[in-house]
C-alpha cells in the first residue's frame, strides 16, 4: 500500500510551464506592484507628513476700512468673502466691530 501511494504522489503532481516569458514578467512585476502598494498602505509610509506654516500678511487697519473690504482686498477670486471675512475674525480672535484705526491684523496668504 505505501508504494503505491508514493508513486501516486509522485505522478499526479502537476507541473507548470512558462509559455510566454513576457506574460509571466509582467504578471510578476503586477504582483509586486500591488504588494509593495498594500504595504504601502498598511505601513502608513505613503501619508505626506510635511507641515507647512501658513503665511499670515500683516495689515494696519486705516480709518473706514471694514473687514469685508480688506477680505475683498487679500482673498483669491474663487474664495467667498463670507468665509474670508470669517477665517480673518478667526485667526485674529475679533469680531468686526472690534476693528478700530492703527489695529494690525493679520490675514492668510492662501485666503
Amino acid at each position: 500500500m505505501m508504494a503505491s501511494t508514493a508513486t501516486y504522489n509522485r505522478t499526479c503532481r502537476k507541473r507548470y510551464r512558462v509559455t510566454s516569458k513576457f506574460r509571466f514578467i509582467a504578471s510578476m512585476v503586477m504582483m509586486i506592484g500591488i504588494m509593495v502598494g498594500i504595504f504601502g498602505l498598511v505601513s502608513g509610509l505613503n501619508v505626506s507628513r510635511a507641515i507647512t506654516e501658513p503665511q499670515y500678511t500683516q495689515v494696519e487697519v486705516c480709518y473706514g476700512d471694514t473687514l469685508w473690504n480688506i477680505a475683498n482686498t487679500y482673498k483669491s477670486d474663487d474664495t467667498d468673502t463670507r468665509r474670508a471675512v470669517y477665517e480673518i475674525c478667526a485667526i485674529n480672535d475679533i469680531e468686526a466691530s472690534d476693528l478700530v484705526p492703527g489695529m494690525t491684523i493679520s490675514v492668510p496668504e492662501d485666503l
